[in-house]
């Protein structure tokens, strides 16, 4: 399983730098605004939707939960709670991978918006610019790629780290589908609202996704095979 999940890494940010030299291209910025156009356009004249008046703070609210200060204490606590072994009691160095990655995450999320430079989306498609939750908003010139979404999937395989051992022996218990249910719901929800709200680009989700899943799978390779002190 260990391999695997190195292969998964590997042909991530393998796709990431390959999105980040071709996202300019005419075809994506098509398929970008007609995504933008399309997702917007269906949540605010679905008439389910529009019943649920707070559906821009919703989707407002739950970036929160991949936002920098969110992703930093999360991956402390999620390292200190990997980092001891309860049963063996012992320590587990590989558990220090998990601010690794998350390093790793933000020295390439400022090259993308440093080097790539991918205008971000105009001020006219920004849904709530002023709510709630203003602090969400950054007015950013570059959007590529989009750290909510890097940071999401990086949270969801970390969290789901231990099941790989589970799946590499065909063990995976039914009460982990829900686990697993949820995070892809955490992940969907995190990267449909930053194009909703008009904040990053569909190429600048897929490439937060992709980075994301790059730094994110080093994780359960490490844990899987590393070192206890």
């Amino acid at each position: 399983m260990k391999r695997i999940v190195i292969a998964l890494s590997a042909v991530c940010i393998v796709l990431f730098a390959l999105l980040s030299k071709f996202e300019d291209r005419g075809f994506f910025r098509s398929l970008d605004f007609a995504v933008t156009v399309k997702l917007q356009e269906r949540i605010d004249n679905s008439s389910r939707l529009r019943a649920a008046a707070l559906v821009g703070n919703i989707m407002e609210g739950a970036t929160f939960f991949a936002s920098p200060e969110f992703t930093v204490v999360a991956t402390l606590l999620l390292t200190a709670a990997y980092a001891y072994d309860r049963g063996k009691k012992r320590w587990r160095v590989a558990a220090f991978a998990i601010p690794a990655a998350l390093v790793l995450i933000v020295v390439l999320e400022i090259y993308g918006k440093s080097v790539v430079h991918h205008p971000a989306p105009p001020f006219s498609m920004i849904k709530h610019p002023t709510t709630i939750f203003p602090a969400d908003y950054i007015n950013e010139q570059f959007s590529y790629p989009s750290g909510h979404a890097a940071r999401a999937v990086f949270l969801g395989v970390v969290i789901l780290s231990p099941l790989f051992t589970q799946l590499a022996g065909f063990r995976l218990k039914k009460r982990y589908i829900l686990a697993v249910a949820g995070v892809i719901g955490y992940i969907t929800i995190v990267s449909v609202s930053r194009i909703y709200l008009g904040h990053h680009w569909f190429s600048d989700v897929m490439g937060g996704l992709l980075l994301g899943s790059g730094c994110a799978f080093i994780v359960p390779a490490a844990l899987s095979g590393g070192k206890r002190g």
